[in-house]
């Protein structure tokens, strides 16, 4: 009796572990099908393209050295993206956003930049320069966010951050933490 229960034991642990074999390579095989079909569907370099408002007027210019689409998905990988954000008042400055690497959704609404980003505007005494890691834009709402370390420079200052919320159409920024600066006001 013990041997037949000892053999019905043996004989069921088998069968799970075929089970559990069988799940695992179903998953990996799951996994190099995702990643095989993650390929770009078409790519772009040195390319520039400027979307207009209805008045005909420039509102956004994106220039980069490479684009790759992804069919699967819908997302866009640039390399060293340059984004233009122009104001509706076309008499203000417009918003320079340059980095090494960016990542533009399927409905391109956010566009997630990393590698050296950097963000200017203006020039001279009015030049605003931010520098971080990485940021997520929403261009249509002229709106950026990061969590990251920043360095905001101006002719009268430099302020170091974390964390920034960018209300770009009003011309705000907040600054979120650990906020330290130097002010010199000119004479």
């Amino acid at each position: 009796m013990n041997r037949r229960v000892l053999a019905v034991t043996l004989l069921f642990a088998l069968g799970l572990l075929a089970h559990w074999l069988s799940d695992q390579r179903e998953e990996a095989a799951e996994e190099q099908a995702a990643a095989a079909r993650h390929v770009a569907e078409y790519f772009l370099r040195d390319f520039v393209t400027t979307t207009m408002d209805l008045q005909g007027r420039p509102e956004q210019r994106l220039a980069a050295a490479q684009m790759l689409r992804y069919a699967d998905d819908g997302s866009m990988e640039l390399t060293a993206p340059q984004l233009t954000l122009y104001e509706e008042n076309s008499a203000a400055a417009p918003w320079q956003i340059d980095a090494a690497r960016g990542h533009i959704s399927r409905d391109g609404r956010e566009v997630q930049l990393a590698g050296g980003v950097r963000v200017t505007r203006g020039s001279g005494d009015d030049r605003l320069e931010l520098t971080t890691a990485e940021l997520l834009l929403k261009p249509r709402e002229r709106y950026a966010e990061t969590d990251a370390p920043l360095t905001l420079t101006e002719p009268q200052g430099r302020v170091d951050a974390i964390g920034l919320r960018a209300y770009m159409k009003e011309g705000r920024l907040v600054l979120l933490a650990q906020v330290r600066g130097n002010y010199a006001p000119s004479p």
